[in-house]
């Protein structure tokens, strides 16, 4: 299959260079089928499909709960597929988990005037208390500064039991399948039926955090079910000049038809085991296959956390570092990337702004530890907190010191901690200059500092238990339109 030489401009997310006529039809659709654990939509064979055509979302709930504040809606997303006849054309298996970590890299201003009332994530922008301590910025206030701050959700973010109520939000189509943030799908040139296929995640009564998070105390009220009669489809379809379109029509009725490339997302899943018996700092090193062996990849970013870390107001949603960093290596067709593996959090956050070219914009306790921590021991333990110690919906903050062992789950310091490798050849942003990959899967390497759970006036958990790891990779594939069939590379 060709490159995308070929590929008509207004098949192609850019700005076009001359001023086009374009004509905007929106259909809002129901779901062909809709269930607790699934919606599946039948997109219309009309013009080019857009990426910002938006899904509508809502669920039901008590509004005792409220969206993990990182997340949002997304968190009720389990996996997404497009699909062209039986033939899924592009996807996103782990939605939720990939999505947290991509608006991360947004402006934190656009998160909080746009993405925050589509989405209902409210945690994206801070500011500094009177004692300079980092804190939430866009949440309801009560009590002073230090333990007596509580911060909370506001009512229009919260779900509610009623569908006329409940808050409707959106997600875009672009967002939803990556492919779609840098090509339009023409519709018009296709014999099979198009679909796209949301999977939902499930919460039941007692186990919050999967699609939302709830108030101190209110585990029994976290069942959350998808509010159906609001899961609507607002598909935007274009139609540029008709000698455009029927140019369009002609190339995939050609020799050739029409090829393109576009990127795809890979997921591979891996688990770290814990370690036992410490009595003092230990490495663990450990090396896991990705499942990328003859693909193209663009780049590889990877979300850690320990097994069935739970955050009280986060969710499932976060990635966490160890509190002594980690340092870690890719091999890619038998090549080490780095003599010299990065470790320290300026080397990680600069490779990590790489892949998506802009920094990953949270406050850099959000990053890791590295602002709290004492350089002078190896198990880098703890010598202050820069983060307010009041409430956040109820749920207490670690105090100063980390005093108190129980207080850490709700720790937001080092919880967007996430590793990013640019794998393209020319550093651009363009499709074509992935690494090709051998019969050789990618190995990443990585190496732990563990250490036993820390007693007396300063406490440190978790930090042997045994890790999750979700490595994504945008991956090329290359796809024709000939006749009205489409062809998928692997």
């Amino acid at each position: 299959m060709s490159k995308q030489n070929n590929l008509p401009q207004i098949l192609n997310v850019a700005t076009i260079p001359s001023i086009e006529n374009m004509n905007i039809k929106t259909e809002v659709l129901d779901p062909i089928t809709i269930t607790q654990n699934q919606a599946v939509f039948q997109i219309p064979k009309n013009g080019i499909l857009d990426g910002g055509s938006m899904v509508q979302l809502a669920v039901l709930a008590d509004p005792v709960n409220f969206f993990p504040l990182n997340t949002g809606i997304h968190g009720l997303v389990k996996s997404c597929f497009l699909k062209v006849g039986g033939k899924v054309l592009a996807s996103n298996s782990d939605y939720a988990h990939y999505t947290t970590m991509m608006r991360q890299f947004e402006s934190p201003e656009h998160r909080a005037y746009v993405d925050m009332v589509k989405s209902g994530a409210i945690g994206d922008r801070f500011s500094q208390e009177t004692d300079s301590r980092l804190v939430y910025r866009d949440m309801e206030v009560s009590g002073a500064s230090g333990t007596a701050r509580e911060l909370k959700v506001p009512l229009f973010l919260r779900p509610s039991l009623d569908e006329s109520t409940t808050p409707i939000f959106s997600v875009p189509l672009s967002v939803l399948i990556p492919m779609m943030r840098s090509r339009q799908l023409p519709l018009m040139a296709m014999k099979e039926h198009v679909y796209l296929e949301i999977n939902f995640n499930k919460q039941i009564a007692g186990s919050p955090g999967a699609i939302t998070c709830v108030d101190e105390g209110q585990n029994a009220k976290s069942a959350v079910s998808v509010s159906t009669n609001n899961v609507k489809f607002i598909s935007d379809h274009l139609y540029y000049t008709t000698e455009k379109m029927d140019n369009l029509v002609q190339q995939t009725l050609s020799q050739n038809g029409l090829s393109f490339l576009f990127e795809d997302l890979n997921v591979t899943n891996a688990n770290i085991p814990s370690v036992s018996g410490l009595s003092g700092v230990q490495e663990q090193r450990v090396e896991r296959k990705i499942a990328v062996s003859g693909k193209t990849v663009r780049n590889i970013m990877v979300a850690e956390k320990n097994v069935n870390q739970n955050h009280s107001f986060l969710g499932q949603y976060v990635s966490t570092d160890l509190i002594a960093p980690s340092s870690y290596n890719f091999r890619i067709n038998d090549q080490l990337v780095y003599d010299r593996e990065p470790k320290e959090a300026p080397r990680k956050y600069n490779e990590l702004s790489e892949v998506l070219g802009k920094p990953l914009m949270v406050p850099s306790q959000l990053f890791s530890f590295d602002v709290d921590t004492d350089k002078s021991r190896q198990d880098k333990r703890y010598n202050q907190n820069s983060v307010f110690i009041g409430k956040v919906n109820g749920h207490k903050m670690p105090e100063e010191f980390n005093s108190n062992v129980s207080t850490q789950t709700n720790d937001i310091r080092a919880t967007s901690h996430y590793i990013g490798y640019d794998a393209t050849s020319t550093g651009f942003n363009v499709l074509g200059n992935g690494a090709k990959i051998g019969v050789k899967p990618i190995l990443f390497q990585k190496t732990y500092t563990r250490q036993p759970d820390q007693t007396g006036t300063v406490k440190v958990a978790g930090q042997n238990e045994a890790r999750e790891m979700r490595i994504f990779c945008g991956v090329e594939k290359a796809a024709v339109i000939k006749n009205g069939e489409i062809i998928m590379s692997a």
